[in-house]
């Protein structure tokens, strides 16, 4: 894999959040940030390619060949997932019917489709999702009710009750 002017860049969200460079099919890592570059490594341990990009994420030059073939499927999977994810955080929808529209929706190869994790695999990790974006139940009396959760931006008082 050289530097040309024709390789593809773009970028794809981890499901831990982390931003993934994809060149050309190939999933790098980021490893290191200076002051002008960025370093990336490939995400198999085993590979010693590394890329170097500007901070605007223009590629500057791919250090070392990949002595693999590139893994298309796998971004699409990663792909899938975040668009699944990022769903499930912001519906209430269901997270099978969330999970079915989007399989129907996106247009995999046969090995993506076979290499897909199912419904059942992901549900805990969006369930998590969702609960780490619902409020945490207040430790005091004083506590502010999120914007999200009043109609009409206000705050308000859901019953006041003195305890002695």
């Amino acid at each position: 894999m050289m530097t040309t002017p024709s390789n593809k860049i773009s970028f794809i969200i981890s499901q831990k959040g982390k931003k993934l460079l994809d060149i050309n099919n190939f999933i790098f890592e980021l490893n290191k940030t200076t002051s002008t570059k960025k370093y990336y490594k490939y995400e198999d341990p085993s590979c010693t390619v590394i890329a170097r990009t500007d901070l605007e994420a223009i590629l500057l030059n791919i250090k070392s060949d990949c002595c693999h073939p590139p893994e298309p499927e796998k971004i699409q999977i990663q792909t899938f997932k975040q668009v699944v994810k990022a769903r499930a955080i912001s519906e209430s929808t269901p997270i099978p019917q969330i999970y079915g529209e989007e399989a129907a929706r996106i247009d995999l190869s046969t090995l993506s489709i076979a290499a897909l994790p199912s419904q059942k695999e992901l549900s805990s990790t969006l369930n998590k999702a969702r609960r780490l974006q619902t409020p945490s139940v207040p430790n005091s009396q004083l506590f502010d009710i999120p914007e999200s959760y009043t109609k009409n931006f206000e705050k308000f008082c859901l019953f006041f009750v003195l305890i002695r």
